[in-house]
């Protein structure tokens, strides 16, 4: 009897552990999925902090640059992934900005995506060809408004923060750009050294390898300051245009419904890889400002974005339809 009874306590045992038990979070390569093109902040931050997880957890993190459709195909490919958090999103000011031009768009950045955290925040700052005559922000003013729609200007793409931010300043400032959209900082870096365009609203570890050929230069801190990297030029908000203050931010997301224990695994690891002053200052030196946070905090910031842009774009007067 007493053999019988411990044979169906095997079997009990062999029959529920492979049910109950489950494999520890990561335990397979994770991608990041990033918006933009390679050589962008958002794919420098991406790749700098996927190397450092991977190391973390263990398991690679892989990026996979999916740029296009104004941030849409890689953000749809991540809202429609399994929601078992091996899809994330390097999300950023882009997301709630294409949304909040584009009423039809068909994502819902709060419903679609599960904050994981924060990350850091990069500094905008404009900068021009070396040809464009306009030493100072009131000289650029003043040209514009001599000659309205003659001054090209590039972005990252409609909806983008760098359009976004363009616009905000041409209609405080009561004057007509003409607005270029390209794939991403990097692509649109060569047509500024070019002339092609004459201005661009971009961040600060994007446009550091362009200035340092000498056919772009720094014009104007989108932020309250100017960045350690270009400390001689002036604000944008000391330019006439009090309460002017942009930068990027940059975050993690993944699939809404994805398992809160791997939430928090990820959340856990990217709070101590923020913290950590080694790579504080590698993403200091890269332009960043480390920023971790809690899912919860990050939600929250998300929701306060969305509705700051789309109050962008109704004074903008930006609609859908520019971007067709």
């Amino acid at each position: 009897m007493r053999m019988l009874i411990a044979a169906w306590i095997a079997v009990a045992i062999i029959g529920v552990t492979p049910a109950a038990a489950t494999a520890a979070y990561p335990d397979r390569p994770v991608r990041i999925v990033v918006v933009v093109p390679p050589g962008t902040a958002a794919d420098i931050m991406a790749r700098t902090i996927g190397a450092k997880l991977a190391e973390r957890l263990k398991q690679p993190f892989v990026i996979e640059n999916r740029p296009g459709a104004s941030s849409l195909i890689g953000s749809d490919a991540v809202a429609k992934a399994p929601p078992d958090g091996y899809s994330l999103l390097l999300f950023n000011s882009a997301q709630p900005g294409a949304a909040s031009l584009d009423p039809k768009f068909p994502l819902d950045v709060e419903r679609d995506f599960a904050p994981v955290g924060m990350l850091g925040r990069s500094p905008f700052i404009l900068a021009v060809s070396s040809e464009f005559a306009p030493k100072t922000v009131a000289e650029f003013i003043a040209l514009a408004k001599a000659q309205p729609g003659k001054i090209n200007y590039g972005s990252g793409g409609y909806g983008s923060p760098s359009h976004l931010g363009m616009e905000l300043l041409a209609i405080r400032a009561g004057i007509k750009l003409t607005h270029v959209p390209y794939k991403g900082q990097a692509a649109y870096n060569p047509a500024l050294a070019n002339n092609e365009i004459q201005i661009a609203l971009g961040t600060v570890p994007g446009f550091l390898p362009i200035v340092g050929t000498g056919k772009v230069r720094p014009f104007a801190a989108g932020g309250p300051k100017a960045p350690k990297e270009f400390p001689g030029i002036p604000t944008v908000a000391a330019s006439g245009f009090p309460g002017y203050d942009l930068d990027i931010w940059l975050s993690l997301v993944t699939t809404a419904g994805s398992p809160p224990e791997a939430i928090r695994t990820l959340n856990e690891a990217l709070r101590a890889i923020l913290t950590d002053p080694a790579t504080v200052a590698e993403l200091e030196k890269k332009g960043f400002v480390t920023d971790p946070s809690t899912p919860e905090d990050l939600g929250a910031f998300i929701k306060a974005d969305v509705r700051n842009w789309k109050e962008v774009v109704q004074r903008a007067n930006l609609t859908e339809t520019a971007a067709k």
